[in-house]
Protein backbone atom coordinates (compact mmCIF):
# COMPACT_ATOMS: atom_id res chain seq x y z
CA UNK A 1 0.00 0.00 0.00
CA UNK A 2 1.30 3.45 -0.89
CA UNK A 3 2.37 5.69 2.00
CA UNK A 4 -0.62 8.04 2.56
CA UNK A 5 1.40 10.71 4.40
CA UNK A 6 2.66 13.20 1.82
CA UNK A 7 5.03 16.07 2.60
CA UNK A 8 7.23 18.55 0.78
CA UNK A 9 4.97 18.96 -2.25
CA UNK A 10 1.61 20.40 -3.22
CA UNK A 11 -1.17 18.01 -2.30
CA UNK A 12 -4.82 17.50 -3.22
CA UNK A 13 -7.59 15.08 -2.37
CA UNK A 14 -7.20 12.95 0.75
CA UNK A 15 -3.53 13.90 1.07
CA UNK A 16 -4.67 17.48 1.78
CA UNK A 17 -6.23 17.33 5.18
CA UNK A 18 -8.16 19.57 7.53
CA UNK A 19 -8.40 23.27 6.61
CA UNK A 20 -12.12 22.64 5.99
CA UNK A 21 -13.02 25.88 7.76
CA UNK A 22 -10.53 27.92 5.72
CA UNK A 23 -11.63 26.33 2.43
CA UNK A 24 -15.29 27.13 3.11
CA UNK A 25 -14.51 30.69 4.21
CA UNK A 26 -12.24 31.45 1.25
CA UNK A 27 -14.70 29.99 -1.26
CA UNK A 28 -17.40 32.26 0.15
CA UNK A 29 -15.06 35.27 0.07
CA UNK A 30 -14.32 34.62 -3.60
CA UNK A 31 -18.00 34.37 -4.49
CA UNK A 32 -18.56 37.68 -2.65
CA UNK A 33 -15.67 39.44 -4.42
CA UNK A 34 -13.75 39.89 -1.16
CA UNK A 35 -10.00 40.47 -1.30
CA UNK A 36 -8.09 38.32 1.20
CA UNK A 37 -4.57 38.52 2.65
CA UNK A 38 -3.18 35.15 3.76
CA UNK A 39 0.06 34.88 5.69
CA UNK A 40 1.66 31.67 6.89
CA UNK A 41 5.16 30.60 7.68
CA UNK A 42 6.80 28.19 5.23
CA UNK A 43 5.57 24.60 5.10
CA UNK A 44 2.13 25.40 6.51
CA UNK A 45 0.45 24.41 3.23
CA UNK A 46 -0.77 27.79 1.94
CA UNK A 47 -0.09 26.91 -1.71
CA UNK A 48 -1.91 23.59 -1.41
CA UNK A 49 -4.75 25.39 0.38
CA UNK A 50 -5.28 28.05 -2.28
CA UNK A 51 -5.01 25.55 -5.15
CA UNK A 52 -7.65 23.35 -3.50
CA UNK A 53 -9.88 26.41 -3.02
CA UNK A 54 -9.40 27.51 -6.64
CA UNK A 55 -10.27 24.01 -7.85
CA UNK A 56 -13.43 24.06 -5.73
CA UNK A 57 -14.69 27.44 -6.98
CA UNK A 58 -13.66 26.63 -10.57
CA UNK A 59 -16.14 23.75 -10.47
CA UNK A 60 -18.73 26.29 -9.32
CA UNK A 61 -18.15 28.40 -12.43
CA UNK A 62 -15.59 30.92 -11.15
CA UNK A 63 -12.77 32.03 -13.47
CA UNK A 64 -9.48 31.42 -11.63
CA UNK A 65 -5.86 32.45 -12.10
CA UNK A 66 -2.95 31.30 -9.94
CA UNK A 67 0.20 33.44 -10.12
CA UNK A 68 3.45 32.37 -8.47
CA UNK A 69 5.45 35.58 -8.04
CA UNK A 70 8.53 33.92 -6.61
CA UNK A 71 10.41 34.17 -9.96
CA UNK A 72 9.18 37.74 -10.58
CA UNK A 73 12.40 39.40 -9.41
CA UNK A 74 11.90 42.58 -11.46
CA UNK A 75 8.92 44.65 -12.54
CA UNK A 76 9.44 43.50 -16.12
CA UNK A 77 9.49 39.86 -15.00
CA UNK A 78 6.27 40.52 -13.06
CA UNK A 79 4.56 41.44 -16.34
CA UNK A 80 5.79 38.25 -18.01
CA UNK A 81 4.87 35.96 -15.09
CA UNK A 82 1.39 37.44 -14.72
CA UNK A 83 0.70 37.36 -18.48
CA UNK A 84 1.71 33.68 -18.67
CA UNK A 85 -0.52 32.83 -15.70
CA UNK A 86 -3.55 34.56 -17.22
CA UNK A 87 -2.87 32.90 -20.58
CA UNK A 88 -2.57 29.47 -18.96
CA UNK A 89 -5.93 29.95 -17.27
CA UNK A 90 -7.60 30.23 -20.69
CA UNK A 91 -6.83 26.60 -21.53
CA UNK A 92 -4.41 24.61 -23.67
CA UNK A 93 -2.68 26.76 -26.30
CA UNK A 94 -4.61 26.71 -29.57
CA UNK A 95 -5.06 29.28 -32.33
CA UNK A 96 -8.35 30.34 -30.74
CA UNK A 97 -6.70 30.84 -27.34
CA UNK A 98 -3.77 32.60 -29.01
CA UNK A 99 -6.20 35.09 -30.57
CA UNK A 100 -7.79 35.65 -27.13
CA UNK A 101 -4.37 36.29 -25.58
CA UNK A 102 -3.52 38.82 -28.31
CA UNK A 103 -6.76 40.62 -27.58
CA UNK A 104 -6.09 40.71 -23.83
CA UNK A 105 -2.45 41.77 -24.21
CA UNK A 106 -2.24 43.85 -27.42
CA UNK A 107 1.21 45.22 -26.58
CA UNK A 108 2.79 41.81 -25.99
CA UNK A 109 3.69 39.31 -28.70
CA UNK A 110 2.55 35.82 -27.64
CA UNK A 111 3.81 32.63 -29.20
CA UNK A 112 3.16 28.95 -28.54
CA UNK A 113 6.23 26.89 -27.68
CA UNK A 114 6.52 23.12 -27.31
CA UNK A 115 8.59 21.87 -24.39
CA UNK A 116 10.68 18.69 -24.30
CA UNK A 117 7.83 16.44 -23.15
CA UNK A 118 5.47 17.76 -25.81
CA UNK A 119 3.73 20.22 -23.49
CA UNK A 120 2.64 23.43 -25.21
CA UNK A 121 2.66 26.77 -23.38
CA UNK A 122 2.73 30.49 -24.06
CA UNK A 123 5.79 32.69 -24.10
CA UNK A 124 5.98 36.40 -24.81
CA UNK A 125 8.34 38.57 -26.82
CA UNK A 126 8.65 42.14 -25.61
CA UNK A 127 11.00 45.08 -25.33
CA UNK A 128 12.36 44.87 -21.75
CA UNK A 129 12.88 48.61 -21.38
CA UNK A 130 9.31 49.54 -22.24
CA UNK A 131 7.17 46.49 -21.42
CA UNK A 132 6.36 47.61 -17.89
CA UNK A 133 4.97 51.02 -18.85
CA UNK A 134 3.15 49.91 -21.99
CA UNK A 135 1.70 46.56 -20.89
CA UNK A 136 0.82 46.89 -17.21
CA UNK A 137 -2.63 48.52 -17.62
CA UNK A 138 -3.78 45.82 -20.07
CA UNK A 139 -2.35 43.12 -17.84
CA UNK A 140 -4.03 44.29 -14.63
CA UNK A 141 -7.41 44.66 -16.33
CA UNK A 142 -7.29 41.37 -18.29
CA UNK A 143 -9.09 39.11 -15.80
CA UNK A 144 -11.70 41.76 -15.03
CA UNK A 145 -12.33 42.23 -18.77
CA UNK A 146 -12.68 38.50 -19.34
CA UNK A 147 -15.03 38.11 -16.35
CA UNK A 148 -17.24 40.90 -17.67
CA UNK A 149 -17.38 39.35 -21.13
CA UNK A 150 -18.32 35.94 -19.75
CA UNK A 151 -20.58 37.41 -17.04
CA UNK A 152 -18.78 35.44 -14.33
CA UNK A 153 -17.06 35.97 -11.01
CA UNK A 154 -13.25 35.67 -11.10
CA UNK A 155 -10.39 35.19 -8.65
CA UNK A 156 -6.68 35.88 -8.97
CA UNK A 157 -4.37 34.36 -6.35
CA UNK A 158 -0.89 35.88 -6.01
CA UNK A 159 1.43 33.46 -4.23
CA UNK A 160 4.63 34.84 -2.62
CA UNK A 161 3.19 38.33 -3.10
CA UNK A 162 5.80 39.81 -0.75
CA UNK A 163 8.35 39.62 -3.58
CA UNK A 164 7.03 42.93 -4.95
CA UNK A 165 8.36 44.63 -1.80
CA UNK A 166 11.87 44.02 -3.16
CA UNK A 167 11.36 46.22 -6.22
CA UNK A 168 13.15 49.55 -6.38
CA UNK A 169 9.90 51.49 -5.95
CA UNK A 170 6.21 50.93 -5.23
CA UNK A 171 4.99 51.73 -8.74
CA UNK A 172 3.46 48.28 -9.25
CA UNK A 173 1.74 48.41 -5.87
CA UNK A 174 0.21 51.80 -6.68
CA UNK A 175 -1.02 50.72 -10.09
CA UNK A 176 -2.41 47.42 -8.80
CA UNK A 177 -4.30 49.09 -5.96
CA UNK A 178 -5.71 51.78 -8.27
CA UNK A 179 -6.89 49.26 -10.86
CA UNK A 180 -8.03 46.45 -8.57
CA UNK A 181 -10.25 48.58 -6.33
CA UNK A 182 -12.65 49.13 -9.24
CA UNK A 183 -12.99 45.40 -10.04
CA UNK A 184 -16.24 44.40 -8.35
CA UNK A 185 -16.43 41.03 -10.06
CA UNK A 186 -12.87 39.90 -9.21
CA UNK A 187 -11.47 38.90 -5.84
CA UNK A 188 -7.72 39.05 -5.26
CA UNK A 189 -5.99 36.69 -2.84
CA UNK A 190 -2.53 37.73 -1.65
CA UNK A 191 -0.41 34.98 -0.09
CA UNK A 192 2.99 35.33 1.53
CA UNK A 193 5.49 33.59 3.77
CA UNK A 194 7.86 36.42 4.80
CA UNK A 195 6.11 38.19 7.61
CA UNK A 196 8.26 41.32 7.85
CA UNK A 197 7.77 42.01 4.13
CA UNK A 198 4.05 41.24 4.29
CA UNK A 199 3.66 43.66 7.17
CA UNK A 200 5.51 46.31 5.20
CA UNK A 201 3.07 45.95 2.30
CA UNK A 202 -0.26 45.62 4.13
CA UNK A 203 0.19 47.29 7.53
CA UNK A 204 2.12 50.46 6.66
CA UNK A 205 -0.34 53.38 6.32
CA UNK A 206 1.97 54.92 3.72
CA UNK A 207 1.86 51.91 1.37
CA UNK A 208 -0.79 51.52 -1.38
CA UNK A 209 -2.11 48.16 -0.11
CA UNK A 210 -2.76 49.38 3.45
CA UNK A 211 -6.14 47.98 4.61
CA UNK A 212 -6.80 46.52 1.17
CA UNK A 213 -8.36 43.23 2.21
CA UNK A 214 -9.45 40.82 4.89
CA UNK A 215 -6.63 39.20 6.84
CA UNK A 216 -6.70 35.41 7.20
CA UNK A 217 -3.61 34.12 9.02
CA UNK A 218 -2.93 30.43 8.49
CA UNK A 219 -1.90 28.78 11.75
CA UNK A 220 -1.16 25.31 12.99
CA UNK A 221 -3.65 22.49 12.71
CA UNK A 222 -5.97 21.67 15.64
CA UNK A 223 -4.49 18.73 17.56
CA UNK A 224 -7.87 16.98 17.74
CA UNK A 225 -8.16 17.02 13.93
CA UNK A 226 -4.56 15.81 13.59
CA UNK A 227 -5.28 12.83 15.84
CA UNK A 228 -8.36 11.94 13.82
CA UNK A 229 -6.48 12.12 10.52
CA UNK A 230 -3.52 10.05 11.78
CA UNK A 231 -5.83 7.37 13.15
CA UNK A 232 -7.78 7.11 9.89
CA UNK A 233 -4.70 6.84 7.69
CA UNK A 234 -2.98 4.18 9.79
CA UNK A 235 -6.25 2.25 10.11
CA UNK A 236 -6.48 2.10 6.31
CA UNK A 237 -3.16 0.25 6.32
CA UNK A 238 -4.24 -1.97 9.23
CA UNK A 239 -1.42 -0.58 11.34
CA UNK A 240 -2.25 -0.73 15.06
CA UNK A 241 -1.70 2.50 16.96
CA UNK A 242 -3.02 3.10 20.47
CA UNK A 243 -4.76 6.37 21.28
CA UNK A 244 -1.87 7.26 23.60
CA UNK A 245 0.67 6.81 20.79
CA UNK A 246 -1.53 8.77 18.38
CA UNK A 247 -1.51 11.58 20.95
CA UNK A 248 2.29 11.42 21.14
CA UNK A 249 2.59 11.65 17.33
CA UNK A 250 0.16 14.56 17.11
CA UNK A 251 1.68 16.48 20.00
CA UNK A 252 5.21 15.86 18.74
CA UNK A 253 4.16 17.31 15.38
CA UNK A 254 2.78 20.31 17.31
CA UNK A 255 0.04 20.92 14.74
CA UNK A 256 2.64 21.72 12.09
CA UNK A 257 1.36 20.24 8.77
CA UNK A 258 4.74 19.51 7.17
CA UNK A 259 6.41 17.94 10.21
CA UNK A 260 3.34 15.97 11.25
CA UNK A 261 3.18 14.48 7.76
CA UNK A 262 6.94 13.85 7.70
CA UNK A 263 6.98 12.10 11.08
CA UNK A 264 3.93 10.00 10.15
CA UNK A 265 5.50 9.18 6.77
CA UNK A 266 8.64 7.88 8.51
CA UNK A 267 6.58 5.83 10.98
CA UNK A 268 4.58 4.29 8.15
CA UNK A 269 7.73 3.24 6.32
CA UNK A 270 9.40 1.89 9.47
CA UNK A 271 6.39 0.10 10.98
CA UNK A 272 4.09 -0.90 8.12
CA UNK A 273 5.39 -4.47 8.03
CA UNK A 274 5.29 -4.69 11.84
CA UNK A 275 1.65 -3.54 11.70
CA UNK A 276 2.11 -1.76 15.02
CA UNK A 277 3.54 1.54 16.23
CA UNK A 278 4.80 1.92 19.79
CA UNK A 279 5.96 5.01 21.69
CA UNK A 280 9.61 4.03 21.18
CA UNK A 281 9.05 4.05 17.42
CA UNK A 282 7.84 7.65 17.62
CA UNK A 283 11.04 8.73 19.38
CA UNK A 284 13.13 6.85 16.82
CA UNK A 285 11.13 8.47 14.02
CA UNK A 286 11.64 11.91 15.52
CA UNK A 287 15.41 11.37 15.62
CA UNK A 288 15.36 10.30 11.98
CA UNK A 289 13.24 13.33 11.05
CA UNK A 290 15.61 15.77 12.77
CA UNK A 291 18.54 14.04 11.11
CA UNK A 292 16.94 14.51 7.69
CA UNK A 293 16.35 18.19 8.37
CA UNK A 294 19.79 18.65 9.88
CA UNK A 295 21.48 19.63 6.64
CA UNK A 296 18.92 22.41 6.09
CA UNK A 297 19.39 23.67 9.64
CA UNK A 298 23.17 23.59 9.30
CA UNK A 299 22.98 25.73 6.17
CA UNK A 300 20.78 28.22 8.03
CA UNK A 301 23.32 28.49 10.82
CA UNK A 302 26.12 28.99 8.30
CA UNK A 303 24.43 32.21 7.15
CA UNK A 304 24.19 33.72 10.63
CA UNK A 305 26.51 35.81 12.78
CA UNK A 306 28.01 34.35 15.93
CA UNK A 307 25.65 36.47 18.06
CA UNK A 308 22.59 35.31 16.12
CA UNK A 309 23.60 31.66 16.51
CA UNK A 310 24.08 32.13 20.24
CA UNK A 311 20.68 33.80 20.57
CA UNK A 312 18.93 30.96 18.75
CA UNK A 313 20.55 28.34 20.98
CA UNK A 314 19.70 30.33 24.09
CA UNK A 315 16.08 30.81 23.01
CA UNK A 316 15.72 27.11 22.19
CA UNK A 317 16.78 26.29 25.75
CA UNK A 318 14.80 29.06 27.46
CA UNK A 319 11.77 29.76 25.22
CA UNK A 320 9.87 31.74 27.88
CA UNK A 321 12.81 33.87 29.04
CA UNK A 322 12.84 37.65 29.20
CA UNK A 323 15.44 37.81 26.47
CA UNK A 324 16.70 41.34 27.19
CA UNK A 325 16.98 40.84 30.93
CA UNK A 326 20.46 41.03 32.43
CA UNK A 327 20.04 37.50 33.81
CA UNK A 328 19.33 35.96 30.37
CA UNK A 329 22.06 37.95 28.62
CA UNK A 330 24.60 37.08 31.30
CA UNK A 331 23.62 33.39 31.49
CA UNK A 332 24.30 32.87 27.78
CA UNK A 333 27.12 35.44 27.40
CA UNK A 334 25.13 37.51 24.92
CA UNK A 335 26.59 40.94 25.58
CA UNK A 336 24.53 44.12 25.80
CA UNK A 337 20.77 44.41 25.38
CA UNK A 338 21.19 46.78 22.41
CA UNK A 339 23.40 44.34 20.47
CA UNK A 340 20.99 41.49 21.28
CA UNK A 341 18.10 43.59 19.94
CA UNK A 342 19.92 44.14 16.65
CA UNK A 343 20.64 40.42 16.36
CA UNK A 344 17.02 39.51 17.11
CA UNK A 345 15.82 41.97 14.46
CA UNK A 346 18.10 40.29 11.94
CA UNK A 347 16.63 36.88 12.85
CA UNK A 348 13.11 38.26 12.39
CA UNK A 349 14.00 39.62 8.96
CA UNK A 350 15.38 36.19 8.03
CA UNK A 351 11.99 34.74 9.08
CA UNK A 352 13.56 32.49 11.68
CA UNK A 353 11.87 34.16 14.65
CA UNK A 354 8.71 36.11 15.31
CA UNK A 355 7.76 38.34 18.19
CA UNK A 356 4.62 37.64 20.19
CA UNK A 357 3.83 40.27 22.83
CA UNK A 358 6.82 40.14 25.20
CA UNK A 359 8.71 37.09 23.90
CA UNK A 360 10.13 35.52 20.73
CA UNK A 361 9.12 32.25 19.10
CA UNK A 362 10.66 30.05 16.39
CA UNK A 363 8.78 29.96 13.09
CA UNK A 364 9.95 26.35 12.85
CA UNK A 365 9.55 24.65 16.27
CA UNK A 366 11.65 21.70 15.10
CA UNK A 367 14.60 23.96 14.46
CA UNK A 368 14.48 24.76 18.18
CA UNK A 369 14.27 21.06 19.03
CA UNK A 370 17.19 20.30 16.72
CA UNK A 371 19.27 23.01 18.40
CA UNK A 372 18.49 21.57 21.84
CA UNK A 373 19.54 18.05 20.86
CA UNK A 374 22.58 19.24 18.93
CA UNK A 375 24.04 21.03 21.91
Amino acid sequence: MKNPFVYGEEVTGEAFWNRAKEIKELAQDIQNGQNVIIFSTRRYGKTSLIKNVLEKVRKEGVLTVYVDLYPAITKEKFVEVYAKAVSKSLGKPTQKILDAVKRLFPKLIPKIVIRGEGEAEFEFDYEPRSVFKTSLPDLLNAVHKRAQEEKKVACVAFDEFQEIANYADDEIEKEMRTVFQSHRNVSYIFLGSKKHLFRRIFQDPNRPFYKSGKHLPLGRLPIAEVKKYIKERFSEGKVKVSQDVISVIAETGAGHPYYTQLLSHILWDECFEKKQILAKHVEEGLEKMLSREGEVYESILDGLTRKQKSLLVALSLEPDAQVFSSQFLSQFHLGSASSAQRAFQGLIEKDLLDRETDHFIFHDPFFALWLQRRR
